[in-house]
This record gives C-alpha cells, structure tokens and sequence, in this order.
C-alpha cells in the first residue's frame, strides 16, 4: 500500500510538471493599428497563463516576409512583445526552443533519464524512466533533442500569404485555410509535414479556450493520416490551440534523434 501511495504521489509530480504548456498569441488576431501586443506564457488550460514564458527566442514575419527578432517583457505570471505593424497583411509570431533528453537503454525498454533526488520512487519495471544512479557504463545511452515552436499569426485590415519553412527542414504545415479566416462550421484541413515530407501518425490536440464558468475545459485528441493531413473540426467561435506532437512511441523502440511539438493559437470567426 505504501509503495502503492508513493507511486502515486510521483506520478502526479510528473503530470503537473508537464501539464502547464507554453502558448503565443495576439492580444487581437485582427488588428487596425501600427502597434499589436503579444502575449505568452505557460498555462494548465489554453491561455490562461500562470507562468511567464522562459527559454523561447521569439521573432515575427511581417507581411513583406522580413523577419525581427521580438523582446519579451515578463511579469510572473505573463511575458509580452511589442510588434510594430504598419503594413497590411499577415503577420507571423514564432517561438522556438530546442533541448537535450537523455534516454537509456534497460533490458529491452528505453527509458528516459530522470534525476529525481530526495523522491521516493516504485521500482524500476513499474515506471517509465531510469535514475542516473542505476545506470552503468554498459548501458546504451542516446540523447534526443527535443524541439519546441509555438506559432500564431495576425492580419492587419486584411490576410496575405504565409512564408514557407525555408529550410525545409523540421515540422511545417499547410492550411486549407488561411488561420485568420476560420469560420464556425467551416471544413478545415491541416497539413502536417517533417522535411518537406507527409508526416504520418503525429498526434494533435485541439483545445478550446474557456469562456464561462459553466463551458467545460476538453481536448480533442486525433492523429494524421498517411498524408500527413488532419481533419480539425471548430464547432464554435472562439480562441483554439492546436498541438501537433510527435508520435509517441513504444518503449522497445530506439527514439528517433529529433522530437517535435508545435502549438499553434488561432481564432474561429462566428
């Protein structure tokens, strides 16, 4: 029982640890002036922020395709960006992160490297990760890198065309329409690619923003297909985000070297 109750305990460390994920938007995704707010942060339910934002390199994509780099500005609980928007169009906000995950090789299983000093853990075949201290150096080691991107766009009076990744490399995607001209109702198609190839199999989350006591907070959970593409069905106006993970994978396969998340705001027009 007591093992029981410790096991527990550590894995809800471990959900509210990762619960709390990081978001960009617009203060408004339609905008008239030459001057927009950003606004970002960590936060349990969609862009309700309880964190300021930390470790991202922001920048924005004016409608003439020009990039500049964005300063964040935080409180404890909310980071902002001045964008200075005087030409008609679309603008793109873009944070990026990357960082290293260290997975060991256990028997047949992959786990991932946690040094959780000072908890009372299960054993080992009851849990998904490994302490460095039960590690040897006869232990396959790999070490993942883990990228972030969060995305959203604003249109000044009206909407122009997105950049491409140029690099075309990494996560992109293609929309059957332009983010800031979703409407209630409407058929919406994401296209998901990995190095300029149909990314199959990615999980995506779609989650609406609360905006009443009594709207419950859901995630819809779907997958892309062969083709990479996503069906995202907006059944009411309001503020979404929309995560796009790599798939999650068994624990006797070998992670691949690169991980992806994107998480993208948009707003669905009545």
């Amino acid at each position: 029982m007591k093992k029981t109750l410790l096991a527990c305990t550590l894995a809800m460390i471990c959900v509210n640890a990762l619960a709390h994920s990081p978001f960009i938007a617009p203060s408004n995704y339609i905008v008239n002036g030459n001057n927009t707010s950003i606004l970002s942060g960590f936060a349990e339910h969609a862009f309700d922020s309880e964190v300021a934002i930390r470790g991202f390199d922001f920048y924005v994509v004016n409608p003439k395709h020009e990039q500049k780099n964005l300063e964040v500005v935080s409180t404890s609980s909310l980071s902002s960006a001045n964008v200075e928007s005087t030409i008609d169009g679309t603008y793109q906000i873009v944070g990026k992160r990357s960082a290293s995950i260290q997975y060991a090789k256990v028997g047949k299983r992959w786990l991932r490297v946690l040094d959780a000093k000072g908890t009372n853990v299960p054993p080992l075949d009851a849990r998904s990760f490994v302490l460095p201290t039960e590690l040897s150096p006869k232990n396959e080691k790999l070490d993942v890198n883990r990228i972030d991107e969060l995305l959203s766009f604003f249109s000044k009076y009206q909407t122009s065309d997105i950049q491409k990744n140029q690099s075309k490399l990494g996560l992109s995607f293609d929309y059957s329409v332009h983010p800031n001209s979703i409407k209630v109702g409407q058929s919406f198609t994401l296209t998901v690619k990995l190095n300029e190839k149909a990314a199959d199999g990615y999980q995506v989350q779609l989650e609406k923003q609360q905006t009443s006591a009594s709207e419950k907070s859901e995630v819809l959970k779907l997958k892309t297909n062969a083709q990479g593409q996503v069906q995202l069905p907006f059944n009411e106006k309001g503020q979404y985000l929309v995560t796009v993970t790599s798939p999650e994978l068994n624990e006797t396969i070998k992670p691949q070297l690169n991980t992806y998340r994107s998480i993208l705001s948009v707003y669905v027009n009545p």
